[in-house]
């Protein structure tokens, strides 16, 4: 994948997995901390276009582009996708009516090419 950086820098797990797997669904690179150490590697190794906190970490305000406060049922919450898709400019993905899309292998399927 390429492309802009977020990184979800939540304390709570529940949010940083809610918001982890609704912006990588929009096809953004997303990496994901739960705690203080963990942020200060990652900002160290990468750099982000786009941080979502909860307001647990310590975040400068100048360490992405964007710099995010979500609170769980809070506004953002409730329109993370758009706002991300806003900000860093990431285009709405039109499926063609005679597009196929195939469902994955069953997890028996990938490993075993007999079917059994």
């Amino acid at each position: 994948m390429t492309g802009p950086k977020v990184l979800v820098a939540c304390i709570d797990s529940e949010l940083r997995m809610s918001c982890f797997n609704r912006v990588s669904s929009l096809g953004v690179r997303v990496d994901a901390v739960g705690d203080q150490r963990g942020f200060a590697r990652r900002t160290e190794k990468d750099e982000y276009k786009m941080i979502l906190h909860d307001g647990a970490l310590e975040i400068a305000e100048d360490a992405a582009d964007h710099v995010l406060l979500v609170e769980p049922d809070g506004e953002l919450d409730k329109d993370l996708e758009e706002r991300v898709r806003t900000l860093l400019d990431v285009p709405v993905r039109e499926i063609d009516e005679d597009e196929e899309i195939e469902d994955p292998p069953p997890p028996w399927m990938k490993h075993n090419q007999r079917g059994w």
